[in-house]
């Protein structure tokens, strides 16, 4: 893998986070509002829906945040090694 290609991988993953996030708490919110239906209570409803949009957006955030804190050590796997800069300092060593 090219090493611009694994630098414009972590770039737009980082870029994502707040797309990431958002859709997180939009899919909590909607089923925590999906939960919330059981109770009678309309400030219960809203809780609860509060509630289940925060936790999926914070738990979506910090995954993200953990695997795009990990993912240079991964693509440095992939990458190939560096070629010397020095064609001299290759012909020397050998």
């Amino acid at each position: 893998m090219p090493r611009w290609l694994a630098h414009l991988l972590v770039v737009g993953g980082w870029l994502l986070t707040p797309v990431l996030a958002w859709g997180a708490s939009y899919m909590g919110l909607w089923l925590g509002a999906t939960a919330a239906l059981r109770f009678t209570r309309p400030l219960t409803m809203l809780a609860v829906a509060a509630l289940c949009a925060g936790g999926c957006g914070l738990g979506a955030i910090g995954l993200w945040v953990r695997f795009m804190r990990r993912l240079p050590h991964f693509l440095s796997h992939l990458m190939a090694p560096r070629a010397p800069e020095d064609p001299g300092a290759v012909a020397a060593a050998d």
